[in-house]
């Protein structure tokens, strides 16, 4: 008796769940590059000192178990009505940081953003780009946006958003139309996550436009166009009443179109200002920027002007605040790749097969199909992540923005004092002091409003009356920047001494009570 031997052919396969793709392993080498082998590592995440503040609002919702509806934070808006509009990714914090502290944080962050990066370079490949180049758009993207790599609840926002544009796009080539729907109870849990869903309703509209639009003017394309307008329609309209589902209702919405409004807000916030392409991020930004508007004149063509609606859409909110560049760079960025795929298919069409551009074209088109697929290797390298020894993770909160150890030496004279300090400051003071520590303004200028706002400006800047706003909010502390306005001025006035100072930051105190 002999045994058979098995064909080729019928040899089982590894299951594709546990066959890693190229895009997989694109995770795995974005998360060294970005984390573990960068000069900044993981503390890139832990520079905003938001991350504080939200940390601290988490465990206040952790501790009572309920969200806030007032101000617990200030002594300049004592009691005020106030929201916890980004209560699920707070929470979401503050249980990351109590089960392992700054190593929890800066690795939720971590992931959040070698995903969201991830999402974009497989819904680049299911787009159709050649993989060579959808993997050179997602770098230049995540060059483009590093400058918001911070844990903050907005991280959220961009793996969201990338999901929800794939489906979108997919939505239009499917012969399904019920997948579409899945954004439904994803825009509820966005919604609780952070305010950013807003976009998602706002590009939603745009691509109704763009439907309409090409219904009118494509005969051939007429019916399919009405129909995904309707549909799209009814999406819209479902989607918002899903983003209801949160604490506070319809007040969400009232303050994100707020706080999007604010003239204060958009005139002294930084990253609400146009940008400047100054840094390499930014010129990264201008690079993306300059190609995403060059592609138009070909998906008009293509009789594709839902896309082009987008890119003009979301061009004109980046150049008017740079706190939308990075919307604009994960839109983008699959549509690009795309573009520039069907352009190096024409470059190469013309050539001989023993040409350089032909073979480099054959091997990057063999290298796509590879690049395809998703497996359980990125679940398990984040599990490796969480246990593995020797990473270098963060062991005390950088000093970029807050002088943490100059307000550790002082931090029982701070906590029980009125401390005038930058806004950052402030939040990690709340985070640090609560409840003990009140403050006099922090990052949430919309909720503080014009007027304090400008005294706040006017006290760090030196402008008058400084004296008397300082004497009106009875502030017993000063901790300002060793080389600012304010710190010049107290140094010759009477009222005030210098208690201490450290390399880049002093810390004055009022000479008896007021």
């Amino acid at each position: 008796m002999t045994t058979e031997i098995p064909h080729p052919a019928s040899t089982q396969q590894t299951p594709a769940l546990l066959r890693p793709s190229l895009s997989d392993l694109f995770f795995l080498v974005l998360l060294v590059w970005l984390f573990a082998v960068s000069p900044v590592g993981w503390s890139r995440t832990l520079l905003d000192a938001d991350t504080w503040f939200h940390t601290r609002i988490g465990e206040i919702i952790l501790t009572t178990g309920s969200v806030p509806h007032q101000d617990p934070f200030s002594f300049s808006k004592v009691g005020q009505p106030w929201y916890a509009f980004e209560w699920l990714s707070e929470v979401i914090l503050a249980s990351v940081y109590r089960l392992s502290g700054l190593k929890g944080i800066s690795a939720l962050a971590a992931v959040l953003i070698t995903l969201y990066l991830t999402v974009l370079l497989k819904f680049s490949i299911v787009k159709g780009a050649n993989g060579m180049i959808a993997l050179v758009t997602t770098l230049v993207a995540a060059t483009a946006s590093s400058i918001h790599f911070h844990a903050r609840p907005h991280l959220f926002t961009l793996l969201f958003l990338s999901v929800a544009l794939w489906i979108l796009d997919r939505n239009r080539h499917s012969t399904s139309r019920y997948a579409v729907w899945v954004l439904v109870p994803l825009a509820a849990l966005w919604a609780n996550l952070h305010g950013g869903f807003f976009i998602f309703l706002v590009l939603l509209g745009v691509r109704v436009v763009g439907c309409t639009v090409e219904a009118i003017c494509y005969v051939e394309l007429r019916s399919a166009r009405r129909s995904e307008a309707i549909q799209l329609t009814l999406l819209g309209l479902a989607v918002a009443a899903a983003t209801l589902v949160n604490p506070y209702g319809y007040h969400l919405h009232a303050h994100i179109i707020e706080f999007l409004t604010s003239p204060w807000t958009n005139a002294n916030v930084t990253e609400f200002q146009s940008p400047r392409f100054a840094s390499e991020e930014m010129l990264n930004c201008m690079l993306m920027l300059f190609a995403g508007l060059a592609v138009i004149s070909s998906l008009v063509r293509k009789r594709n002007l839902a896309d082009s609606l987008m890119i003009l859409f979301l061009g004109y909110c980046s150049l008017t605040s740079v706190r939308h560049m990075t919307i604009f760079m994960l839109a983008v960025a699959p549509i690009l790749a795309v573009e520039l795929s069907l352009g190096w298919d024409a470059i190469a069409a013309g050539r001989r097969k023993s040409s350089i551009v032909t073979i480099l074209h054959d091997v990057t088109r063999q290298l796509t199909p590879m690049m395809a697929g998703t497996s359980l290797f990125i679940p398990a390298v984040v599990v490796v992540l969480l246990f593995m020894p020797g990473l270098n993770w963060p062991t005390e909160i950088p000093e970029t923005m807050v002088p943490v150890k100059f307000i550790e030496k002082h931090a029982d004279r701070i906590a029980t004092s009125r401390v005038f300090a930058a806004d950052q400051i402030a939040d990690y003071l709340i985070f640090r002091n609560y409840p003990r520590q009140k403050v006099y303004f922090d990052s949430r200028h919309n909720y503080y409003g014009p007027a304090l706002g400008d005294e706040y400006l006017a006290i760090r800047s030196g402008l008058k009356p400084w004296r008397e706003l300082l004497d009106k909010n009875r502030f017993d502390l000063v901790l300002v920047p060793e080389d600012g306005p304010l710190s010049s001025l107290l140094n010759v006035n009477s009222g005030w001494h210098l208690l201490d100072q450290s390399e880049k930051y002093v810390l004055f105190e009022r000479i008896g009570a007021l």
